[in-house]
C-alpha cells in the first residue's frame, strides 16, 4: 500500500457528532496494488475520543463478492479492504459482519479480520448474560484462534454493494454481486 503525497490529502477541524466537542477529519489518498486508488478518511474527535473511518474508491466499481478459501498461513496474510457497506462472513463459523449506520471501513489483511472478530467475541465472554451465550462465544474464539495457528480452515467472504471492498490475492475469486445479494 503506497501512499500519496500531500496534493489528495487533506484535514479539516469540524465538530464531533456525538459530543459537540473539537475534532479533525483526515483524508487520505491511497493506492493499493490490483484494486486501485482509495481515499481513506478518519474522523477523530480530541474531546469524546469519537473515532470514525471509511474506504471510498476513487474509481468506478461494480457491486462485488470475493471469496478466499483460508487454507495456509499465506493466506492469513491477503489484503483485506472493507468499506462501511461491505458486509463480511466467515460461513464456517456463522460468523456476519454486516454494513450499519456506524460501521467502519478499514484495510488489514485476513489475519486482521480474525483478530477483529475474536475481539468481539471476547468482549461476548466478559458480557454474556447467560451461560450457554458465553460458552459460545468462548467455542467460537478458540476456532478463530486455531484458523490463525493453522489447526482449522476457514473460508472469507466480502459482498459490497459499492464495490469498494476486497480480498486482493491470487487465490481470491471475484464475483459480480448481483441485486438480490447487495
Amino acid at each position: 500500500m503506497q501512499e500519496s503525497g500531500s496534493p489528495g490529502d487533506a484535514a479539516l477541524a469540524t465538530t464531533c457528532a456525538v459530543c459537540g466537542g473539537k475534532a479533525r477529519v483526515s483524508f487520505r489518498q491511497l493506492e493499493i496494488p490490483h484494486f486501485g486508488r482509495l481515499m481513506h478518511s478518519l474522523l477523530l474527535c480530541e474531546d469524546c475520543g469519537y473515532r470514525h473511518a471509511d474506504i471510498i474508491s476513487l474509481e468506478q466499481r461494480e457491486p462485488a463478492k470475493y471469496t478466499l478459501r483460508v487454507e495456509t498461513p499465506e493466506d492469513l496474510n491477503a489484503r483485506v479492504v472493507r468499506s462501511s457497506r461491505g458486509r463480511v462472513e466467515l460461513p464456517e463459523l456463522g460468523v456476519t459482519i454486516e454494513p450499519a449506520a456506524e460501521a467502519q471501513g478499514f484495510i488489514t489483511n485476513v489475519e486482521g479480520v480474525l483478530h477483529r472478530v475474536k475481539e468481539v467475541l471476547e468482549s461476548c465472554v466478559r458480557w454474556a448474560e447467560d451461560e450457554q451465550k458465553r460458552r459460545r462465544a468462548e467455542e467460537l474464539a478458540e476456532r478463530v484462534r486455531r484458523v490463525v495457528e493453522g489447526e482449522e480452515r476457514v473460508t472469507i467472504v466480502i459482498s459490497d454493494p459499492t464495490g469498494c471492498s476486497a480480498i486482493i490475492s491470487e487465490k481470491a475469486v471475484k464475483e459480480v454481486l448481483d441485486a438480490a445479494e447487495g
